[in-house]
């Protein structure tokens, strides 16, 4: 039988992936919040007994695994109310979802419990969208390695495709994550509101620029992103460019900086390439 669950935390990261360890045959012994409803809410759309929603950190007690699916800020301080409301054993394993604070965060003074961090490298903007495209997510996986094997058949059981990484790395490694990931809606919004500039309808705005977006993730998946790059600097059209700037400067002069800043980031990456000289990088910047 499957080690039992706890989950502390009933938002969409708690959802999602209780949901999947609950149809993998984990049972789910508790899941606890702030407010009542909503754990019950949970309890409906993991698929587990209504009887297991509260609010107590008490309940956890039960669990072999314990599930702090609660936002980074809030972590430190949720485990440390949880260590002070239960005793915890060396059988049971304390595990949050967060790509920026290692596993340790976790420990207590004295505690004998284990500890892990599994991060899935996916958005959850919605709950049921993330239950569905955990199913072949990677997940960076972090923690006691006594507890590594138990991490990588939770995140096997998921659906999911484990990777490790090491602790004093997380910062960075979650900074990549939020380039990819956050600058990426940014830039989209950025690009749509340049085309409502051009008197284009704010929604059919975003229908025109996806897929061009896609597009470009299908031939970065192909061929990297050296071979993937494709637009004016890559060409060393240097005539494009100096429209751009002219054409922010009359209509959004706040944007050349942003403009500016990924311009000499994609040169960098154009010289990379092999595709663009030296003397075109130089006159380009």
């Amino acid at each position: 039988m499957k080690p039992s669950i706890a989950l502390i935390g009933p938002g969409k990261v708690g959802c999602a992936v209780g949901r999947h360890l609950h149809d993998s045959g984990y049972p789910m012994v508790a899941v606890i919040g702030r407010d009542r409803q909503r754990t019950v809410d949970a309890c409906n759309f993991i698929g587990c007994s209504k009887t297991v929603a509260g609010l107590d950190l008490q309940s956890a007690a039960r669990a072999k695994l314990i599930l702090l699916a609660v936002p980074d800020d809030q972590l430190e301080i949720q485990a440390k109310e949880l260590q002070t409301t239960i005793e915890l054993s060396a059988e049971q394993i304390l595990i949050h979802f967060s790509g920026l604070h290692p596993a340790s965060l976790l420990r207590a003074e004295n505690s004998t419990a284990h500890h892990l961090s599994i991060h899935p490298l996916l958005p959850f903007a919605d709950r049921q969208l993330a239950y569905e495209k955990l199913s072949g997510c990677p997940c960076a996986l972090e923690g006691d390695q006594n507890a590594l094997p138990l991490g990588r058949q939770l995140i096997t059981d998921l659906g999911a495709t484990a990777f490790t990484i090491e602790s004093d790395s997380k910062a960075l490694y979650h900074a990549s994550a939020c380039i990819a990931s956050n600058f990426m809606v940014t830039l989209l919004a950025v690009a749509r509101d340049l085309l409502i500039e051009c008197g284009i309808d704010r929604q059919k705005a975003i229908s025109l620029l996806l897929p061009l977006v896609q597009a470009n993730l299908d031939n970065t998946k192909k061929l990297g992103p050296e071979a993937g790059l494709t637009g004016p600097i890559v060409r060393g059209d240097r005539g494009t460019v100096q429209h751009h700037l002219h054409a922010l400067k009359e209509s959004t002069p706040e944007l050349l900086p942003f403009y500016r800043l990924l311009g000499e980031k994609t040169i960098e990456l154009a010289v990379k390439s092999g595709r663009l000289s030296p003397e075109q990088s130089k006159n380009l910047l």
